[in-house]
């Protein structure tokens, strides 16, 4: 795909719609700069780290699509009580997403998985900024009453159940929107590694496997062996960071949403569906 000047490996739905093409080719620009800065001195420590947060940004689109064909099925069960957590958390997933792809955002060994509802949005948001200022502040409102709603029914319990809910937005669209901002990113960040890095830096550490794959909360520890398994198979075979949409195997998209459907043979009515459900919010494998 061509646009503004450069060839773009994902189709995008809704990116280019966003600002003019004269735009968009100075906000990639400024954006490789920031990139380069990282590129023209990189390490396997930091080729390993970026490895992890793409890995981990897939993740994040995987789970905002889960939630949404949970969403789905909430809304035509008649399970309204779930849709504010379902439409909140599916946001969230790709504000994260969209913030691990951030040049300027700090790794700190692994703590930035671990960023705030509230500094998500903002950082999120000041980042959709270079590519539409008016936008970037309708959609981080359009976040805010997501949250605000979801705090309503798990804090407040209101008697009139979900009666004072708005639902003026496009949840589909903010999403897609979040996940091609995130790509754009990744895009750039590849195209900066390809052209500045040393191949012989192209190595996944342990340490950073371990930071995604084993977390505690609340003295909990919590120990995924898929995680495991996936980044090692980025660590035997991918090597290095490339765009979502390449990073992102079709094993891993099936073993992530497969995860959460229901046992048929328990009579679990929940189903993610087949691959062409799953394209809602981006392109998944």
């Amino acid at each position: 795909m061509q646009h503004a000047g450069r060839t773009w490996a994902y189709s995008y739905r809704k990116l280019f719609d966003l600002c003019s093409e004269e735009e968009l080719a100075k906000v990639a620009d400024r954006i490789t700069v920031q990139y380069a800065k990282l590129t023209k001195d990189w390490t396997s420590e930091r080729n390993s780290e970026w490895s992890c947060r793409t890995y981990f940004t897939t993740k994040m689109i995987l789970n905002a699509t889960v939630l949404l064909n949970s969403l789905e099925f909430a809304r035509t069960s008649g399970l309204r009580a779930a849709n504010p957590y379902f439409e909140y958390y599916a946001a969230l997933s790709l504000l994260r997403g969209l913030v691990y792809t951030i040049p300027t955002e700090d790794w700190n060994s692994g703590e930035l998985m671990a960023i705030s509802h509230t500094r998500a949005i903002n950082v999120a948001f000041d980042w959709v900024a270079k590519f539409n200022k008016s936008l970037a502040a309708e959609m981080k409102k359009t976040a805010l009453q997501l949250k605000a709603q979801r705090e309503l029914i798990a804090y407040k319990a209101p008697a009139s159940g979900d009666k004072n809910l708005g639902a003026n937005y496009d949840l589909t669209d903010f999403l897609t929107i979040l996940a091609e901002v995130a790509e754009f990113n990744s895009e750039l960040l590849e195209s900066s590694i390809t052209k500045n890095a040393d191949p012989a830096s192209f190595e996944v550490l342990d340490e950073h496997i371990h930071q995604i794959a084993t977390v505690e909360v609340e003295g909990f520890i919590f120990s995924d062996d898929e995680d495991y398994w996936r980044l090692g198979y980025v660590q035997r075979k991918t090597r290095r960071p490339y765009h979502l949409g390449l990073f992102m195997h079709p094993g891993q998209s099936e073993d992530f949403i497969g995860a959460w459907d229901g046992d048929e043979d328990a009579g679990e009515a929940f189903s993610n569906g087949s691959p062409s459900n799953w394209q809602a919010i981006f392109d998944v494998p």
